[in-house]
């Protein structure tokens, strides 16, 4: 590995950083995160995350926490534990003189050597403080995953006379010129090839050049996979800093109780330990109390107490679906929902619900919900299951997967939090007739079509339903005021969406707006406070009004398209977008439009009557 030891907290190494991203460090390091082959620790409790349908979703046996640097363990064998990286770009060069090395994935930060050039300046090689390398800027990248150092030494050889050399040849980097363009970044050899670096990042020019993919992965240690060559031909060269080199891939859970809330802790966590255990052992059709009796007594619990917890939460996990792989994240939430829209759980457990008629509340917001729930507690588990390059890519977790080791696993990097929130089920009735109105149909097709000819649609089927855009866009606007209200950051709060984009199979129509986080922040309580009677209704009417003009109209109200790749509508940076924490389609899928109207139609908007008050 890489031999630097740096800071990086255990939360980072799900996103913004995990497997295969590059890190950008303090002191011009740069490094990439190796796969999950090379990461060590000795696998005791602490580090095992039980989270059954996650588990079954990824067609894992296990959910780890990541390595965790720590003076004590409860285990003498996790002392010290540290992240493997290696160092990439592999190419580097001198801030002073401009000399340029080509090291490996496992070495230390090169040192200027400062070789002798016929004319120019070099680094004083008697000073007491020696030049460190910085990385080069550029990277090549290519849309099957695979990452490589720009080619620097072909790129300038190419059409020179004399072929590059790595025995002879020497090559340093240099800027010039007022330009702050490509044009200003030079590459010389000392055998007399000069050319700017201008030019490279058009489509098709590193293919003149005759580069191809090496179907490299360092995260893995590979610098060039002979055995499974890459037929991309659309490699880019890109910054190593730009957003598009790397997309994590996560998959979150919400944990659904299955246990009585009047179960003691103690039983609690004897079930999560020997649940999936206890459920193989019957003997003639019925449960073998004998095996029960021996797991109580070694735990020193009550045995009929402990039966009788088993009992409730075997009847409680038939009454939810199966999870699979090939299921879709709808049809996983589908469990949740149905939790959400009822009291559930307790304050022993580590969800608990408290759901509310709507006629609970001031009749200004009748119209629009069923009943709103109140999440004191809930606990989240997000893992990471791979990643892309260039473009968020819909593929399979199986192949998700192959991208993080060499060989086989059975466990994935996860992390858990701990929050509360507020769920609101929309009255399914009033939402369906609004959306077969004529002009809703009319407005969700402008969006319907940017979204069917974006790459966040690929492999989609299906129409972008108005009901998924209103709910998610309701979302944003409330996060927005909440974070007003309640005390919490605009980024520290999180929606989940309970509503299909292009079907309508499992008939949701809800949003959790929820806050999760690993420290204090997760459980202050702001949140589930402001949605009590008498307080969520201004809240919401707040939200709405804010709504009805941006600062950017009437621009932004009379939008064909903006935002990433033209999917919003009626959505901008002053009105409705989030910081990218908090929104599941990346600051997609929004228009304003379709919650309080538009200027030449007020009708369209669901909520058209808060305009009146």
């Amino acid at each position: 590995m890489a031999y630097s030891n740096k800071p990086i907290r255990r939360s980072q190494l799900i996103s913004p950083w995990g497997v295969g991203a590059i890190v950008p460090f303090p002191n011009d390091e740069s490094l990439m995160i190796a796969g999950l082959d090379m990461w060590r620790y000795n696998i005791s409790e602490e580090f095992i995350i039980k989270e059954d349908r996650l588990q079954k979703r990824l067609g894992v046996k296990e959910l780890r926490w990541p390595p965790d640097f720590r003076e004590r363990s409860t285990d003498p064998d996790n002392y010290n534990l540290k992240i493997p990286a290696v160092r990439f770009p592999t190419w580097h060069y001198c801030p002073f003189c401009g000399t340029m090395q080509k090291i490996g994935y496992y070495t230390k930060q090169p040192i200027c050597d400062c070789f002798q050039w016929p004319k120019g300046r070099k680094c004083n090689p008697q000073s007491r403080y020696k030049r460190k390398l910085i990385p080069e800027r550029f990277v090549v990248v290519c849309p099957d995953g695979h990452i490589d150092d720009f080619p620097v030494a072909e790129w300038l050889h190419y059409d020179y006379k004399h072929p590059y050399d790595s025995a002879t040849c020497h090559i340093r980097r240099s800027t010039g010129g007022t330009s702050a363009a490509l044009t200003g970044v030079f590459y010389e050899c000392s055998c007399g090839a000069k050319k700017s670096i201008a030019g490279a990042t058009r489509p098709g020019v590193l293919k003149k050049i005759g580069y191809k993919c090496n179907s490299a992965k360092p995260w893995l240690g590979i610098e060039k996979d002979e055995e499974n060559p890459c037929i991309k031909d659309d490699v880019k060269v890109l910054l190593r800093g730009a957003t598009n080199v790397w997309f994590a891939d996560t998959r979150s859970s919400i944990h659904i109780p299955t246990e009585d809330e009047t179960t003691s802790r103690k039983i609690i966590g004897i079930l999560q330990e020997f649940f999936n255990v206890l459920r193989t052992q019957r003997v003639n059709g019925e449960w073998n109390k004998d095996f029960i009796n021996i797991l109580a007594d070694k735990e020193h619990v009550d045995r009929t107490e402990l039966y009788e917890a088993f009992v409730k939460k075997n009847d409680n996990m038939e009454g939810l679906e199966e999870v699979t792989e090939e299921m879709t994240e709808d049809e996983y939430r589908l469990a949740e929902y149905k939790v959400l829209i009822k009291s559930s759980g307790g304050d022993a457990l580590d969800f608990h619900t408290k759901n509310y008629p709507i006629s609970v509340y001031d009749p200004v917001i009748h119209k629009f919900f069923r009943s709103i729930s109140l999440v004191p507690k809930l606990r989240e588990t997000r893992a990471f299951i791979g990643f892309s390059r260039l473009e968020p890519k819909n593929i399979s977790i199986s192949e998700r997967k192959k991208m993080l080791r060499l060989g086989d696993g059975d466990w994935l990097p996860a992390i858990e939090v701990y929050g509360e929130g507020i769920f609101f089920e929309f009255n399914s009735e009033v939402l369906l007739s609004w959306a077969s109105q004529g002009n809703v149909k009319d407005r969700i097709g402008k969006l319907d079509r940017a979204y069917r000819c974006s790459n966040f649609n690929k492999n989609a089927s299906g129409h972008l339903r108005s009901e998924f855009v209103l709910i998610h866009t309701f979302a944003h606007l409330l996060i927005n005021q909440l974070s007003f209200e309640c005390g919490y950051g605009s980024s520290s709060i999180r929606e989940r969406i309970y509503c299909e984009k292009t079907s309508n199979k499992c008939e949701m129509y809800g949003v959790l707006i929820y806050t999760a986080s690993g420290d204090s922040e997760g459980s202050l309580g702001g949140l589930v406070r402001q949605g009590e009677k008498g307080r969520i209704e201004d809240t919401i009417v707040l939200a709405l009004k804010n709504a009805l003009w941006c600062t950017s109209d009437p621009i932004c109200i009379q939008s064909a398209g903006q935002g990433p790749e033209s999917c919003n509508l009626a959505a901008c940076h002053n009105c409705a977008l989030l910081p990218e924490t908090c929104c599941e389609c990346g600051n997609r899928l929004l228009d304003r439009g379709l919650v309080i109207g538009t200027l030449s139609d007020n009708n369209i908007g669901l909520f058209d009557n808060i305009r009146k008050l």
